[in-house]
């Protein structure tokens, strides 16, 4: 850049000064006095080109300097929070290094605290001690139970043959097995009227497949996931733990009796105006339905006196995991026998048509009327108690149920308790059998297959449907259905 120092001092001072037209230039190159006219009015003008690279190269420092400034202060800002995140990589890490034995991709609870759960009780109970398992479990198991009529029976109830007997499941007259074992009496019996076959899952698993195969109903019994499971929810505090403060669905009941009941449909309200829900809904946390059920004195567990009946939901992929409020995902973590596997062939038929996993706790002398599903059920017992009483689908008609379009409809309208036999002739035909499921016991239970559970002490009960079968769909279509 040229400076012509003379017209800065003629700006500055307003005086014309001499000029020396040889303060830049010198020698033979001097320019003549037209040259000097032009430099001189030139010689007080930036080139608008040297502006433009001056503004850009003070823009582009300017830029450098923000972005130094702003990375100290960004490294001095964030160093706090960048060691936050790093502690919880390092935990998620941690969570993930531990994957329990019965992990499925896509279903389940991926959380870290079930993780944690899961690693604390696995460490403590090893996975690969089935004996030890199996010892718990039977110590749970308090009294076992036999045929009445074992010596007219054509097969023996403890090692079935290949094939079904003819008439399988014996049954016998309703009144006999009321007579001998009444509803309201939780006080166990020794013989009962039971015609369902108990398999050992070790050694006779291929006849339990066979009879699953045959749509038939059957217990099989000690299958070491199931154990696994029992074992853990029997350990003290663990379902503490699982269940957490979580409000689960609950039904209340002023006695011993639990009818099931939806809203009645508005072409149906003329029909059924007198209506009444025979239980109340509500949801409470587990410590909280426990204080209610966990009663051990006899005289405050009438039919009369009020009962609660608890509930847990896994949804898994029913209604896309929305079934319920707080579900209960971990259910099939800890059920790993009713995942929704092609290769779990005995417990799922179809698992890609599994309607969730869904569990009742139950408070000893609660009944749950007698009724019967629209899929195959697989049910599952992890602790105490359960009376099931049985009937093949083609008793329909001597069960006198609610029509369809009844709120209760599918369930027994006579009280099986004090039941009136002149209201109701036709349950006097009725044949039925039954079956005490214990701690690691499972049932199957074809489609449309009657049962009437009795809690003979409180319980844990899961089940799960995958399908259903049309077997029987002629004596349920016959019964108005």
């Amino acid at each position: 850049m040229v400076f012509n120092t003379n017209a800065y001092k003629r700006a500055t001072y307003g005086k014309r000064q001499p000029t020396d037209n040889f303060s830049v230039y010198s020698g033979n190159s001097a320019p003549g006095i037209g040259q000097k006219r032009h430099i001189r009015r030139q010689s007080g003008k930036i080139s608008p080109a040297i502006v433009v690279s001056a503004i850009l190269l003070i823009c582009l420092c300017g830029l450098v300097f923000n972005s130094v400034l702003q990375k100290f202060h960004h490294d001095e800002r964030y160093s706090d929070i960048s060691s936050s995140r790093q502690a919880h990589s390092d935990m998620i890490s941690h969570s993930y290094a531990y994957e329990h034995s019965d992990v499925m991709t896509g279903i389940g609870n991926k959380s870290y605290k079930y993780a944690q759960l899961r690693k604390l009780y696995d460490e403590e109970l090893p996975l690969h001690d089935t004996d030890r398992m199996k010892k718990f479990v039977q110590s749970l198991r308090k009294r076992e139970y036999f045929p009445v009529m074992e010596d007219e029976m054509t097969y023996d109830i403890h090692d079935c043959p290949f094939d079904p007997p003819a008439n399988y499941p014996f049954a016998w007259n309703i009144a006999h097995v009321l007579d001998n074992w009444a509803p309201d009496d939780t006080t166990p019996r020794s013989h009962i009227y039971q015609g369902l076959c108990v398999f050992d899952f070790e050694t006779e698993r291929d006849k339990a497949m066979h009879y699953r195969e045959a749509e038939l109903p059957f217990v099989v019994r000690d299958d070491p996931q199931v154990l696994k499971t029992t074992e853990r929810w029997n350990q003290p505090g663990y379902m503490d733990k699982l269940l957490g403060d979580v409000m689960h669905r609950t039904e209340y009941s002023p006695n011993n009796h639990f009818m099931y009941w939806n809203k009645p449909n508005p072409k149906f309200k003329k029909v059924y105006p007198d209506f009444k829900p025979p239980t109340k809904m509500m949801r409470m946390k587990y410590q909280e339905w426990l204080s209610h059920a966990n009663i051990t004195d006899d005289s405050k567990l009438g039919p009369d006196m009020e009962h609660w009946y608890y509930r847990l939901i896994g949804c898994g992929e029913m209604a896309h995991g929305k079934c319920d409020k707080g579900s209960s995902e971990y259910l099939f973590d800890e059920l790993a026998f009713f995942q929704p596997r092609i290769d779990n062939d005995l417990y799922m038929t179809e698992p890609e048509k599994q309607a969730g996993i869904h569990c009742r706790f139950g408070m000893k002398g609660v009944i749950a009327e007698n009724h019967f599903d629209g899929a195959r059920n697989m049910i599952a017992l992890m602790g105490g108690e359960r009376r099931y009483i049985l009937s093949h689908p083609d008793q329909c008609e001597n069960l006198a149920l609610y029509p369809k379009g009844h709120p209760s409809a599918r369930h027994s309208a006579i009280d099986w308790s004090n039941p009136d036999w002149g209201e109701f002739p036709q349950f006097e035909n009725a044949e039925v059998n039954e079956i005490v499921l214990q701690a690691g016991d499972v049932l199957y239970l074809p489609t449309t297959w009657f049962h009437y559970i009795i809690s003979l002490e409180l319980n844990f009960q899961c089940n799960t449907r995958s399908g259903k079968s049309e077997e029987y769909a002629s004596s349920i279509h016959e019964c108005g259905f």
